[in-house]
Protein backbone atom coordinates (compact mmCIF):
# COMPACT_ATOMS: atom_id res chain seq x y z
CA UNK A 1 0.00 0.00 0.00
CA UNK A 2 1.00 3.62 -0.51
CA UNK A 3 2.21 5.53 2.53
CA UNK A 4 3.13 9.15 3.19
CA UNK A 5 4.51 9.39 6.69
CA UNK A 6 4.45 5.83 8.01
CA UNK A 7 1.23 6.49 9.92
CA UNK A 8 -1.10 3.47 10.08
CA UNK A 9 -4.58 3.46 11.58
CA UNK A 10 -7.97 1.77 11.70
CA UNK A 11 -11.41 3.30 11.44
CA UNK A 12 -12.55 5.20 14.50
CA UNK A 13 -14.50 3.56 17.31
CA UNK A 14 -18.12 3.21 16.20
CA UNK A 15 -21.24 1.26 17.08
CA UNK A 16 -19.71 -0.19 20.23
CA UNK A 17 -16.72 -1.63 18.36
CA UNK A 18 -13.09 -0.61 18.90
CA UNK A 19 -11.84 -1.86 15.53
CA UNK A 20 -8.20 -1.94 16.58
CA UNK A 21 -9.01 -4.64 19.09
CA UNK A 22 -9.49 -7.07 16.21
CA UNK A 23 -6.20 -6.34 14.40
CA UNK A 24 -3.66 -8.96 15.49
CA UNK A 25 0.03 -9.53 14.72
CA UNK A 26 0.51 -6.44 12.55
CA UNK A 27 3.88 -6.63 10.82
CA UNK A 28 5.79 -4.99 8.00
CA UNK A 29 7.08 -7.29 5.24
CA UNK A 30 10.54 -6.35 4.04
CA UNK A 31 11.85 -6.69 0.49
CA UNK A 32 13.70 -9.88 1.42
CA UNK A 33 10.48 -11.45 2.76
CA UNK A 34 11.34 -11.09 6.42
CA UNK A 35 8.89 -9.36 8.75
CA UNK A 36 9.12 -6.70 11.39
CA UNK A 37 6.48 -6.42 14.12
CA UNK A 38 4.86 -3.00 14.42
CA UNK A 39 3.80 -2.22 17.99
CA UNK A 40 0.84 0.06 18.59
CA UNK A 41 1.77 3.53 19.83
CA UNK A 42 -1.86 4.47 20.69
CA UNK A 43 -5.27 2.79 20.30
CA UNK A 44 -5.91 2.25 16.61
CA UNK A 45 -2.58 3.74 15.52
CA UNK A 46 0.84 2.40 14.53
CA UNK A 47 3.93 3.93 12.93
CA UNK A 48 5.89 1.98 10.34
CA UNK A 49 9.46 2.66 9.27
CA UNK A 50 9.62 3.96 5.70
CA UNK A 51 12.61 3.08 3.51
CA UNK A 52 13.28 4.65 0.14
CA UNK A 53 9.99 5.11 -1.68
CA UNK A 54 6.54 5.36 -0.25
CA UNK A 55 5.12 1.85 -0.39
CA UNK A 56 4.51 -0.52 2.49
CA UNK A 57 3.72 -4.18 2.51
CA UNK A 58 1.80 -5.19 5.61
CA UNK A 59 0.46 -8.45 6.95
CA UNK A 60 -1.96 -8.91 9.84
CA UNK A 61 -4.74 -11.10 11.13
CA UNK A 62 -8.28 -10.02 11.88
CA UNK A 63 -10.08 -11.60 14.82
CA UNK A 64 -13.67 -12.09 13.67
CA UNK A 65 -14.91 -13.80 16.82
CA UNK A 66 -17.21 -10.80 17.45
CA UNK A 67 -19.28 -11.97 14.47
CA UNK A 68 -20.05 -15.34 16.06
CA UNK A 69 -22.40 -13.96 18.69
CA UNK A 70 -25.86 -12.48 18.12
CA UNK A 71 -26.09 -9.17 19.97
CA UNK A 72 -27.59 -5.70 19.77
CA UNK A 73 -25.64 -3.66 17.26
CA UNK A 74 -24.45 -6.64 15.21
CA UNK A 75 -25.48 -4.78 12.05
CA UNK A 76 -22.73 -2.23 12.88
CA UNK A 77 -20.00 -4.84 13.18
CA UNK A 78 -20.67 -8.24 11.69
CA UNK A 79 -22.49 -11.52 12.03
CA UNK A 80 -21.94 -15.10 10.90
CA UNK A 81 -25.20 -16.27 9.33
CA UNK A 82 -25.14 -19.93 8.31
CA UNK A 83 -23.20 -20.14 5.04
CA UNK A 84 -22.46 -16.41 4.89
CA UNK A 85 -20.57 -13.72 6.77
CA UNK A 86 -21.76 -10.12 6.99
CA UNK A 87 -19.00 -7.65 7.87
CA UNK A 88 -18.79 -3.90 8.18
CA UNK A 89 -15.51 -3.14 6.43
CA UNK A 90 -14.18 -1.06 9.33
CA UNK A 91 -13.11 -4.33 10.93
CA UNK A 92 -10.92 -5.42 8.02
CA UNK A 93 -8.55 -2.65 7.10
CA UNK A 94 -5.46 -0.88 8.38
CA UNK A 95 -5.09 2.33 6.37
CA UNK A 96 -2.55 5.06 5.58
CA UNK A 97 -2.91 8.78 4.88
CA UNK A 98 -2.42 8.24 1.14
CA UNK A 99 -5.34 9.61 -0.86
CA UNK A 100 -6.93 8.10 -3.94
CA UNK A 101 -8.56 4.78 -4.82
CA UNK A 102 -7.91 1.50 -3.03
CA UNK A 103 -7.89 -1.86 -4.81
CA UNK A 104 -9.13 -4.94 -2.95
CA UNK A 105 -8.74 -8.57 -3.96
CA UNK A 106 -10.31 -11.55 -2.16
CA UNK A 107 -9.05 -15.14 -2.18
CA UNK A 108 -12.15 -17.20 -1.41
CA UNK A 109 -13.53 -20.65 -2.25
CA UNK A 110 -14.90 -20.73 -5.84
CA UNK A 111 -18.46 -21.35 -4.63
CA UNK A 112 -18.52 -18.19 -2.47
CA UNK A 113 -20.32 -15.06 -3.61
CA UNK A 114 -19.31 -11.50 -2.72
CA UNK A 115 -21.77 -8.62 -2.29
CA UNK A 116 -20.33 -5.14 -1.76
CA UNK A 117 -21.00 -1.61 -3.02
CA UNK A 118 -17.37 -1.22 -4.15
CA UNK A 119 -16.83 -1.08 -7.91
CA UNK A 120 -16.00 -4.50 -9.35
CA UNK A 121 -13.05 -4.18 -11.76
CA UNK A 122 -12.42 -7.90 -12.32
CA UNK A 123 -13.55 -11.19 -10.83
CA UNK A 124 -13.12 -10.87 -7.05
CA UNK A 125 -11.26 -7.58 -7.59
CA UNK A 126 -12.83 -4.34 -6.39
CA UNK A 127 -12.00 -0.66 -6.12
CA UNK A 128 -13.01 1.84 -3.43
CA UNK A 129 -12.64 5.55 -4.12
CA UNK A 130 -10.92 6.42 -0.85
CA UNK A 131 -10.49 5.35 2.77
CA UNK A 132 -14.04 6.28 3.65
CA UNK A 133 -15.60 4.27 0.82
CA UNK A 134 -13.26 1.43 1.75
CA UNK A 135 -14.35 1.20 5.38
CA UNK A 136 -17.77 2.88 5.68
CA UNK A 137 -19.61 0.09 3.87
CA UNK A 138 -20.30 -3.60 4.27
CA UNK A 139 -19.26 -6.76 2.44
CA UNK A 140 -20.99 -10.14 2.51
CA UNK A 141 -19.20 -13.39 1.72
CA UNK A 142 -20.50 -16.92 1.22
CA UNK A 143 -23.77 -18.36 -0.07
CA UNK A 144 -26.87 -16.17 0.20
CA UNK A 145 -29.84 -15.03 -1.92
CA UNK A 146 -29.57 -11.82 -3.92
CA UNK A 147 -32.42 -9.91 -5.57
CA UNK A 148 -31.76 -7.23 -8.17
CA UNK A 149 -33.89 -4.39 -9.53
CA UNK A 150 -33.09 -2.18 -12.50
CA UNK A 151 -35.39 0.47 -13.92
CA UNK A 152 -34.58 3.76 -15.58
CA UNK A 153 -31.58 5.14 -13.71
CA UNK A 154 -32.13 3.16 -10.51
CA UNK A 155 -30.35 -0.09 -9.80
CA UNK A 156 -30.85 -1.84 -6.47
CA UNK A 157 -29.18 -4.93 -5.02
CA UNK A 158 -30.69 -6.71 -2.01
CA UNK A 159 -28.61 -9.34 -0.22
CA UNK A 160 -30.19 -11.70 2.32
CA UNK A 161 -27.50 -13.54 4.30
CA UNK A 162 -28.88 -16.32 6.45
CA UNK A 163 -32.39 -16.11 4.98
CA UNK A 164 -34.10 -19.43 4.23
CA UNK A 165 -35.49 -20.39 0.81
CA UNK A 166 -39.03 -20.01 2.14
CA UNK A 167 -38.33 -16.55 3.54
CA UNK A 168 -36.69 -15.57 0.25
CA UNK A 169 -39.87 -16.59 -1.60
CA UNK A 170 -41.87 -14.23 0.64
CA UNK A 171 -39.42 -11.35 0.34
CA UNK A 172 -38.87 -11.34 -3.43
CA UNK A 173 -42.34 -10.12 -4.46
CA UNK A 174 -42.01 -6.98 -2.33
CA UNK A 175 -39.29 -5.04 -4.06
CA UNK A 176 -40.51 -4.54 -7.61
CA UNK A 177 -43.94 -3.04 -6.75
CA UNK A 178 -42.51 -0.87 -3.95
CA UNK A 179 -39.69 0.49 -6.11
CA UNK A 180 -42.03 1.04 -9.07
CA UNK A 181 -44.25 3.11 -6.77
CA UNK A 182 -41.33 5.15 -5.44
CA UNK A 183 -40.06 5.84 -8.95
CA UNK A 184 -43.56 6.95 -9.90
CA UNK A 185 -43.48 9.42 -7.00
CA UNK A 186 -39.94 10.55 -7.85
CA UNK A 187 -39.61 10.29 -11.65
CA UNK A 188 -36.60 12.62 -11.53
CA UNK A 189 -34.53 10.18 -9.41
CA UNK A 190 -30.83 10.51 -10.31
CA UNK A 191 -28.87 7.51 -11.55
CA UNK A 192 -27.59 5.42 -8.66
CA UNK A 193 -26.97 1.87 -7.44
CA UNK A 194 -28.29 1.11 -3.96
CA UNK A 195 -27.14 -1.81 -1.82
CA UNK A 196 -29.23 -3.28 1.00
CA UNK A 197 -28.47 -6.13 3.40
CA UNK A 198 -31.38 -7.67 5.31
CA UNK A 199 -31.03 -10.46 7.83
CA UNK A 200 -32.13 -11.80 11.22
CA UNK A 201 -30.38 -9.89 13.97
CA UNK A 202 -30.82 -9.27 17.66
CA UNK A 203 -33.12 -6.28 17.08
CA UNK A 204 -35.35 -4.48 14.61
CA UNK A 205 -32.96 -1.83 13.39
CA UNK A 206 -31.43 -0.07 10.42
CA UNK A 207 -28.01 1.42 9.77
CA UNK A 208 -26.97 3.60 6.86
CA UNK A 209 -23.40 3.51 5.57
CA UNK A 210 -21.78 5.53 2.79
CA UNK A 211 -23.08 3.50 -0.18
CA UNK A 212 -25.00 0.75 1.57
CA UNK A 213 -27.72 0.12 4.13
CA UNK A 214 -28.30 -2.71 6.60
CA UNK A 215 -31.65 -3.76 8.03
CA UNK A 216 -32.20 -6.38 10.70
CA UNK A 217 -35.27 -7.98 12.17
CA UNK A 218 -35.63 -10.11 15.28
CA UNK A 219 -38.85 -11.68 14.02
CA UNK A 220 -39.29 -14.49 11.51
CA UNK A 221 -40.30 -13.66 7.95
CA UNK A 222 -43.77 -15.15 7.69
CA UNK A 223 -47.18 -14.34 6.19
CA UNK A 224 -48.58 -13.73 9.69
CA UNK A 225 -46.33 -10.76 10.39
CA UNK A 226 -46.11 -9.51 6.81
CA UNK A 227 -47.11 -5.99 7.81
CA UNK A 228 -44.02 -5.68 10.04
CA UNK A 229 -41.28 -6.71 7.64
CA UNK A 230 -42.89 -5.24 4.52
CA UNK A 231 -43.25 -1.90 6.29
CA UNK A 232 -39.70 -2.03 7.68
CA UNK A 233 -38.24 -2.59 4.23
CA UNK A 234 -40.51 -0.07 2.50
CA UNK A 235 -39.67 2.54 5.16
CA UNK A 236 -35.91 2.14 4.90
CA UNK A 237 -35.94 2.09 1.10
CA UNK A 238 -37.92 5.35 1.02
CA UNK A 239 -35.16 6.97 3.07
CA UNK A 240 -33.03 6.95 -0.07
CA UNK A 241 -35.20 9.86 -1.16
CA UNK A 242 -36.45 11.38 2.10
CA UNK A 243 -33.29 11.80 4.15
CA UNK A 244 -30.81 10.59 1.56
CA UNK A 245 -31.45 12.94 -1.37
CA UNK A 246 -33.66 15.35 0.57
CA UNK A 247 -31.15 16.27 3.26
CA UNK A 248 -32.46 18.48 6.09
CA UNK A 249 -30.30 21.34 7.31
CA UNK A 250 -31.82 21.05 10.81
CA UNK A 251 -32.14 17.33 11.40
CA UNK A 252 -33.41 17.60 14.96
CA UNK A 253 -36.12 20.15 14.05
CA UNK A 254 -37.30 18.19 11.00
CA UNK A 255 -37.08 14.58 12.20
CA UNK A 256 -40.89 14.43 12.34
CA UNK A 257 -40.87 15.00 8.55
CA UNK A 258 -37.92 12.76 7.66
CA UNK A 259 -39.28 9.86 9.71
CA UNK A 260 -43.02 10.59 9.77
CA UNK A 261 -43.46 11.22 6.04
CA UNK A 262 -41.26 8.21 5.30
CA UNK A 263 -43.38 6.00 7.57
CA UNK A 264 -46.61 7.40 6.10
CA UNK A 265 -45.46 6.78 2.53
CA UNK A 266 -44.27 3.28 3.45
CA UNK A 267 -47.63 2.45 5.10
CA UNK A 268 -49.48 3.83 2.10
CA UNK A 269 -47.25 2.07 -0.42
CA UNK A 270 -47.59 -1.44 0.95
CA UNK A 271 -51.36 -0.90 0.96
CA UNK A 272 -51.52 0.59 -2.54
CA UNK A 273 -49.41 -2.22 -4.00
CA UNK A 274 -51.55 -4.94 -2.41
CA UNK A 275 -48.84 -6.22 -0.07
CA UNK A 276 -51.23 -5.69 2.84
CA UNK A 277 -55.00 -5.29 2.95
CA UNK A 278 -56.89 -2.03 3.46
CA UNK A 279 -57.99 -3.38 6.84
CA UNK A 280 -54.38 -3.80 7.95
CA UNK A 281 -53.54 -0.33 6.68
CA UNK A 282 -56.33 1.10 8.85
CA UNK A 283 -55.08 -0.86 11.87
CA UNK A 284 -51.63 0.60 11.25
CA UNK A 285 -53.10 4.10 11.02
CA UNK A 286 -55.03 3.50 14.25
CA UNK A 287 -51.78 2.55 15.97
CA UNK A 288 -50.09 5.76 14.85
CA UNK A 289 -53.03 7.88 16.00
CA UNK A 290 -53.03 6.08 19.36
CA UNK A 291 -49.31 6.63 19.89
CA UNK A 292 -49.62 10.30 18.93
CA UNK A 293 -52.52 10.73 21.36
CA UNK A 294 -50.48 9.04 24.09
CA UNK A 295 -47.53 11.35 23.43
CA UNK A 296 -49.79 14.41 23.55
CA UNK A 297 -51.40 13.29 26.82
CA UNK A 298 -48.57 11.64 28.80
CA UNK A 299 -46.89 13.90 31.42
CA UNK A 300 -43.24 13.21 30.39
CA UNK A 301 -43.80 14.81 26.98
CA UNK A 302 -45.79 17.90 27.89
CA UNK A 303 -43.04 20.41 27.12
CA UNK A 304 -42.06 18.95 23.74
CA UNK A 305 -43.41 19.88 20.30
CA UNK A 306 -43.23 17.81 17.13
CA UNK A 307 -40.52 20.16 15.93
CA UNK A 308 -38.52 19.71 19.12
CA UNK A 309 -39.05 15.96 19.45
CA UNK A 310 -36.10 15.14 17.20
CA UNK A 311 -33.74 16.36 19.89
CA UNK A 312 -34.19 12.95 21.54
CA UNK A 313 -35.62 10.60 18.91
CA UNK A 314 -35.54 7.51 21.10
CA UNK A 315 -37.40 9.11 24.02
CA UNK A 316 -39.83 10.93 21.71
CA UNK A 317 -40.36 8.05 19.31
CA UNK A 318 -44.19 8.31 19.56
CA UNK A 319 -43.89 11.90 18.31
CA UNK A 320 -41.17 11.55 15.69
CA UNK A 321 -42.65 8.47 14.01
CA UNK A 322 -46.34 8.21 14.85
CA UNK A 323 -46.85 11.94 15.37
CA UNK A 324 -44.97 12.46 12.13
CA UNK A 325 -47.32 10.04 10.35
CA UNK A 326 -50.39 11.86 11.66
CA UNK A 327 -48.92 15.23 10.64
CA UNK A 328 -48.05 13.86 7.18
CA UNK A 329 -51.55 12.42 6.78
CA UNK A 330 -53.18 15.71 7.79
CA UNK A 331 -50.85 17.69 5.54
CA UNK A 332 -51.59 15.37 2.60
CA UNK A 333 -55.33 15.61 3.26
CA UNK A 334 -55.16 19.40 3.57
CA UNK A 335 -53.27 19.75 0.28
CA UNK A 336 -55.85 17.59 -1.49
CA UNK A 337 -58.92 19.29 -0.02
CA UNK A 338 -57.54 22.77 -0.74
CA UNK A 339 -56.70 21.90 -4.35
CA UNK A 340 -59.79 19.84 -5.11
CA UNK A 341 -57.63 16.74 -5.42
CA UNK A 342 -55.34 18.19 -8.09
CA UNK A 343 -52.31 18.23 -5.75
CA UNK A 344 -51.10 15.82 -3.07
CA UNK A 345 -48.17 15.30 -0.73
CA UNK A 346 -46.41 13.71 -3.72
CA UNK A 347 -46.35 17.10 -5.45
CA UNK A 348 -44.66 18.61 -2.39
CA UNK A 349 -42.04 15.85 -2.38
CA UNK A 350 -41.42 16.29 -6.10
CA UNK A 351 -40.99 20.04 -5.68
CA UNK A 352 -38.53 19.47 -2.83
CA UNK A 353 -36.63 16.95 -4.94
CA UNK A 354 -36.35 19.52 -7.72
CA UNK A 355 -35.15 22.28 -5.38
CA UNK A 356 -32.93 20.31 -3.02
CA UNK A 357 -32.44 16.67 -4.00
CA UNK A 358 -31.22 17.44 -7.51
CA UNK A 359 -29.19 20.50 -6.54
CA UNK A 360 -27.44 19.23 -3.42
CA UNK A 361 -28.97 22.00 -1.32
CA UNK A 362 -30.25 21.27 2.17
CA UNK A 363 -33.73 22.29 3.23
CA UNK A 364 -34.95 23.83 6.47
CA UNK A 365 -38.23 24.33 8.33
CA UNK A 366 -38.96 27.65 6.64
CA UNK A 367 -38.34 26.09 3.22
CA UNK A 368 -40.86 23.37 4.03
CA UNK A 369 -43.54 25.89 5.01
CA UNK A 370 -42.94 27.88 1.83
CA UNK A 371 -42.93 24.81 -0.44
CA UNK A 372 -46.05 23.29 1.13
CA UNK A 373 -47.87 26.62 0.79
CA UNK A 374 -46.81 26.92 -2.84
CA UNK A 375 -48.10 23.45 -3.70
CA UNK A 376 -51.36 24.01 -1.85
CA UNK A 377 -51.97 27.51 -3.18
CA UNK A 378 -52.74 28.87 0.29
CA UNK A 379 -50.54 29.99 3.17
CA UNK A 380 -49.95 26.99 5.46
CA UNK A 381 -47.77 28.83 7.97
CA UNK A 382 -50.59 28.68 10.54
CA UNK A 383 -50.77 24.86 10.19
CA UNK A 384 -47.06 24.50 10.91
CA UNK A 385 -47.11 27.12 13.68
CA UNK A 386 -50.00 25.53 15.58
CA UNK A 387 -49.33 21.81 15.17
CA UNK A 388 -45.59 21.47 14.51
CA UNK A 389 -43.86 24.39 16.23
CA UNK A 390 -46.39 24.56 19.05
CA UNK A 391 -48.30 21.90 20.91
CA UNK A 392 -51.84 22.20 19.63
CA UNK A 393 -53.38 18.80 18.88
CA UNK A 394 -53.63 17.98 15.20
CA UNK A 395 -57.27 17.89 13.99
CA UNK A 396 -57.13 14.13 13.52
CA UNK A 397 -60.87 13.51 13.34
CA UNK A 398 -61.35 16.28 10.77
CA UNK A 399 -58.46 14.98 8.66
CA UNK A 400 -59.86 11.46 8.73
CA UNK A 401 -63.32 12.74 7.82
CA UNK A 402 -61.90 14.70 4.88
CA UNK A 403 -60.30 11.46 3.67
CA UNK A 404 -63.51 9.45 3.80
CA UNK A 405 -63.12 7.79 7.17
CA UNK A 406 -65.23 7.82 10.31
CA UNK A 407 -63.35 7.90 13.58
CA UNK A 408 -64.23 7.23 17.19
CA UNK A 409 -61.44 8.64 19.32
CA UNK A 410 -60.83 8.35 23.04
CA UNK A 411 -57.88 10.65 23.54
CA UNK A 412 -57.33 9.88 27.23
CA UNK A 413 -57.31 6.12 26.64
CA UNK A 414 -55.45 6.37 23.34
CA UNK A 415 -58.12 4.32 21.59
CA UNK A 416 -58.85 5.31 17.97
CA UNK A 417 -61.24 3.27 15.84
CA UNK A 418 -61.23 4.12 12.13
CA UNK A 419 -63.81 2.84 9.67
CA UNK A 420 -64.83 3.63 6.09
CA UNK A 421 -67.54 6.26 5.66
CA UNK A 422 -70.62 4.87 3.97
CA UNK A 423 -71.32 8.00 1.95
CA UNK A 424 -68.12 10.06 1.55
CA UNK A 425 -68.06 13.25 -0.46
CA UNK A 426 -66.56 13.19 -3.94
CA UNK A 427 -63.32 14.75 -2.68
CA UNK A 428 -63.16 12.39 0.30
CA UNK A 429 -63.77 9.42 -1.98
CA UNK A 430 -60.90 10.56 -4.19
CA UNK A 431 -58.50 10.98 -1.22
CA UNK A 432 -59.46 7.61 0.18
CA UNK A 433 -58.98 5.98 -3.22
CA UNK A 434 -55.45 7.34 -3.46
CA UNK A 435 -54.59 5.92 -0.06
CA UNK A 436 -55.93 2.52 -1.07
CA UNK A 437 -54.37 2.54 -4.53
CA UNK A 438 -57.63 2.71 -6.46
CA UNK A 439 -58.08 5.18 -9.25
CA UNK A 440 -54.89 6.86 -8.10
CA UNK A 441 -53.21 9.10 -10.55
Amino acid sequence: MEAIDGSLFTAKHAGGYAWWDFIKNLRQIRDDGSSLAIPSDSPGHWTAALSAGSRLRLAYDVDLSFAEKLRNGDLRGGLLLGDSLYLVNRALFVMTNASGPKNIEFDLPPSFMIATPWTEIAERHFRAGDNRELTENWTIFGRFPVVGFNQSNLQVTFAFPGVSDYEESLLKPLFEPVLHEYLRIFPQTPATHLFFAFFHGAEDNGEGFLNSTTLTTSDPISPKNRILWTNLLAHEIFHHWNGGLLVPAEDEKTSWFSEGVTEYMANRTISRTGLISTELFLRKLETHVAMYDYWMWAPPFQKTTLEGAGGDKDFNRPAVYSGGVVAAFCLDTKIQTQTGGSRTLEDLLQLMMQRYGLTGKQWGSDNLVRDASEVTGVDLSDFFKRYIRNREVLPVKTCLGDAGFDAALSDYAGEPFITLQEHPSLTARSIRARLRGRNAR
